[in-house]
């Protein structure tokens, strides 16, 4: 708490009022070693603050959430280590329609503008174009253009290009709107850094209401659900996707309706021009 208290700019002593149950829960209850860089591991102070054996209020779990989040930024920076998990993980769930109205709401209704920004972004780039996180944090305003027929967005320095679902354009189009060519999209216009601890400190740190966690991911998958359903074409699909083969398909296509017979007949009995 000393070293961060100097980054911090508090107290070392008033840190450590909530610090100090904080490494109590992770070292002695849950058993982690005592190393930095595990105990102040982002995904650590997730799985303490969720905890469900505690009555704390809303209030006292975003502020526990801000500080240990603070501290791991300082402590820990980019996050040296990835936690494996235990057992198969099923695909994130999509978001539906009432979800994603939620969202928006977070999104435009942050307390600031660069918060708002940030949201906004997040929410289009990822449930509109299906970036992945690591190449959210990549995109400048530069790689972002508005024609008549929507909305275009620039991956991975050139290396494909992703038109944005139509319901997103005037969110993101709004969020960019104050945003230099040269300047990122997300965060910090002029940051550095690219990890993705500035992501997720971000989200988590994010004014909250009831609507679903934001999560990158489940925007992605709600993307990739949202175009299986409209039957867009599978090579333009995974090409817009970056991917050259999808995993967890089974998963994804699990979310999309069936078919009734009549229609299940007809659609494999056409035949496909070519």
């Amino acid at each position: 708490m000393a070293d961060a208290a100097v980054s911090i700019a508090q107290p070392a002593d008033r840190l450590i009022v909530v610090a100090a149950p904080f490494v109590d829960w992770v070292i002695n209850v849950s058993g982690y070693p005592a190393k930095t860089a595990v105990v102040f591991h982002p995904v650590i102070i997730r799985r303490y603050i969720t905890r469900t054996d505690v009555t704390w209020s809303d209030t006292t779990r975003r502020t526990y959430r801000s500080a240990l989040m603070r501290m791991s930024e300082v402590l820990v920076g980019e996050v040296p280590l990835e936690f494996a998990p235990t057992a198969p993980q099923n695909t994130a769930a999509p978001y539906d329609d009432l979800d994603l109205h939620l969202l928006e709401s977070w999104a435009t209704g942050q307390s600031t503008a660069a918060r708002r920004r940030s949201a906004g972004v997040v929410l289009a780039l990822c449930a509109g174009a299906g970036l992945k996180a690591n190449e959210l944090l990549q995109v400048r305003r530069r790689d972002i253009v508005a024609d008549a027929e929507g909305v275009l967005v620039t991956v991975s320095a050139g290396a494909r290009t992703v038109p944005l679902l139509a319901r997103f354009e005037t969110l993101l189009l709004n969020s960019i709107a104050e945003v230099e060519p040269e300047h990122w999209v997300f965060g910090s216009p002029k940051r550095v850094k690219h990890g993705i601890s500035t992501l997720t400190t971000f989200l988590y740190d994010t004014d909250r209401g009831n609507e679903p966690g934001p999560v990158t991911t489940r925007m992605r998958n709600t993307w990739l659900i949202t175009h299986l359903i409209a039957r867009t074409d599978m090579r333009a699909l995974m090409t817009a996707a970056g991917v050259t083969k999808f995993e967890h398909l089974d998963q994804l296509v699990a979310h999309v309706p069936a078919l009734d017979t009549d229609s299940y007949r007809s659609q494999l009995r056409a035949e496909v021009a070519r």
